[in-house]
């Protein structure tokens, strides 16, 4: 799904985070041929049936295609055989698992739930594993990761990690980023060929953050609902709650609130799983950024040539460059100034004497007779 910025709205924050394009998932042909295989495989073995000759257990369109993998044969060779050493409600229980494990919508909106690795049979575990994790590198044998990641690409803005907003990702023909199994596969292998189960993420979204963290469960195991990456409206922020200081003669804003709208179970798993308000309070929202910020305001007043008789000429200015900030979405994280400077005014607004010598200094209004210098 493509974001949709919303329009300049004093009560509402700025749209942030996107879905990717389901249309990159189309090129599904490989996952859909394995999931083919293993139905007919189980089919066979419950009819008492003899395997057909290779490669004619797949699909007829993709059976020449596959031919050649003499590999992903020998390895369905191992499933057949482990499954034919199962009961009927084992072969059941797997069975399920291949169809839930791939429900990926309905397991993230907590519609459904599935068994991983560890529920299965003894027996059947490694076979899976080793089958689809080889169908997995098949993915870039393909050729099919490297064209649904330029899909992926084409579609989404400035080229950012969607899942903070901040990171950049790496233009295709570049080194792959990381084609995170979202659900991961080391227990949800049925989806490890799934591209409806993989989505591009930053380096440190994935490594530091997502890593193995399972989005269908929390760390007490707890069942959970969690975004969807490729069926999001997005989330706007809010910092307007953000804490000032009306006393102390040092820093002026003690705290950063972030809020999120919608407030719900989804939401909740986003930040929890990548640390988001921990790491825009750390990395972006620091007194060093904030001051920057303050001086590339400065210089845009200045480049406008503003004139600035009142303190209403003030708010005009910050709204103005709020709204050209909101514009610029996700380059250089301008999604998160544009928040700052939308905290600025509304405070502004209410009648926030901390920011009003600090706010008329930088664009030259004058200041009230006695009133306290700028720090």
């Amino acid at each position: 799904m493509q974001i949709a910025f919303v329009n300049y709205n004093e009560n509402r924050g700025n749209n942030v985070l996107f879905g990717y394009s389901i249309a990159a998932t189309s090129e599904n042909w490989l996952h859909e041929s394995m999931i083919a295989a293993v139905e007919k495989i189980h089919s066979l073995v419950d009819e008492g049936k003899r395997m057909p000759k290779w490669p004619n257990i797949f699909p007829d369109a993709y059976r020449e295609r596959l031919s050649s993998r003499k590999g992903l044969a020998k390895r369905l060779a191992a499933y057949t055989k482990a499954i034919k050493s199962l009961s009927i409600a084992e072969r059941e229980s797997v069975l399920q698992a291949l169809s839930s494990q791939n429900s990926i919508s309905e397991l993230l909106s907590r519609q459904c739930d599935c068994m991983d690795l560890e529920e299965l049979p003894v027996a059947s575990r490694e076979p899976i594993k080793k089958l689809f994790t080889f169908a997995f590198g098949l993915l870039t044998d393909y050729g099919i990761r490297q064209r649904q990641y330029k899909a992926l690409c084409e579609t989404i803005p400035a080229r950012i990690c969607p899942f903070c907003g901040c990171e950049g990702l790496d233009a295709p023909g570049a080194p792959q980023e990381d084609l995170d199994h979202y659900i991961p596969r080391s227990k949800y292998p049925f989806a490890a060929a799934n591209l409806r189960n993989l989505a591009p993420m930053g380096g440190r979204c994935n490594a530091s953050y997502k890593h193995m963290q399972d989005p269908l469960r929390d760390n007490a195991g707890r069942r959970r609902i969690a975004c969807d990456p490729y069926l999001t409206d997005g989330v706007s922020i809010s910092l307007n709650n953000s804490i000032v200081d009306d006393v102390a003669a040092d820093r002026i804003i003690t705290e950063w609130v972030i809020d999120f709208q919608p407030t719900n179970e989804a939401i909740e798993s986003w930040e929890e799983i990548f640390h988001i308000r921990e790491r825009w309070k750390r990395d972006i929202l620091d007194e060093p950024t904030f001051n920057q910020w303050l001086g590339d305001f400065r210089n845009y007043c200045r480049s406008a040539t503003f004139r600035f008789t009142a303190d209403n000429d003030v708010t005009d200015a910050i709204d103005r460059y709020e709204q050209y900030l909101s514009g610029c979405g996700f380059r250089d994280r301008s999604f998160l100034k544009a928040a700052v400077f939308r905290f600025m005014s509304v405070r502004c607004a209410q009648g926030c004497q901390r920011l009003w010598p600090l706010l008329r200094d930088l664009t030259g209004a004058p200041q009230p007779q006695n009133a306290p210098m700028p720090i």
